[in-house]
């Protein structure tokens, strides 16, 4: 069996070297043939037709990355834009002329000009001429259509101190408020009703208003805050 694998293995190798000879043998014969040829003689035009061929890719290419700039010029346009007319949307000298070119852009047949209300009848209405040192104002809400307003005070400390303002309220709805649990106090011609808890809390009803603070300061200081409402 040795015998049989060896003479097998000098059988292979002998017919690599065969391909492996008559392979190159028939390359030189094919360079030889190449060789022997005629010189080709270029048309006279060869050179600017391919000067042309180059130039045009070029332009193709030049032309291709034109508009891949152009794409991305125009995106970063987008954006900026945008930005401004945020920006622009917060300031009220910009906000109207930027409206009415939308409106009048998008509906050339209705040029009804927009005229913006900032108009907010409440914003300003209270001021607050005391509150306890270190607090600082971190939350101002408008809510149900600007009818109650709620601030939110805070200091380093994590204390709290919400005053909140339910404006245009009749009496009935503040006496529905008031329960037993309330203890109720008299200072300078003014009734408050306070209730003593962890949310310490003085509400009270003057020019129709109904006004709560809710707060852990001290019944003294609730009471301060509330005489220097304006």
């Amino acid at each position: 069996m040795k015998d049989n694998k060896k003479r097998m293995e000098e059988q292979e190798q002998l017919l690599d070297h065969l391909i492996e000879y008559g392979g190159k043998q028939y390359i030189d014969d094919e360079v030889e043939k190449f060789e022997e040829l005629p010189e080709m003689e270029l048309p006279k035009d060869f050179d600017d037709r391919m000067d042309k061929m180059f130039k045009d890719a070029y332009k193709k290419e030049v032309h291709k990355e034109r508009v891949h700039l152009g794409k991305k010029i125009a995106a970063a346009a987008v954006i900026i834009l945008g930005a401004a007319s945020v920006t622009a949307m917060n300031v009220k000298a910009f906000r109207e002329p930027i409206l009415n070119f939308i409106f009048r852009s998008s509906d050339k047949d209705n040029r009804t000009k927009v005229d913006v209300d900032e108009t907010n009848n409440n914003e300003d209405q209270f001021q607050f001429n005391y509150i306890p040192e270190g607090y600082e104002l971190v939350k101002e809400q408008y809510l149900h259509n600007n009818t109650q307003i709620i601030y939110d005070y805070k200091n380093s400390e994590d204390n709290y101190l919400y005053i909140k303002i339910q404006i245009d309220q009749s009496y009935d709805t503040y006496s529905n408020l008031i329960s037993n649990d309330y203890t109720k106090i008299t200072k300078s011609n003014q009734v408050y009703y306070y209730i003593e808890s962890n949310r310490n809390r003085l509400f009270w009803y003057k020019n129709n208003n109904i006004f709560s603070i809710i707060s852990n300061e001290p019944i003294n200081e609730l009471i301060k805050i509330s005489q220097n409402i304006k």
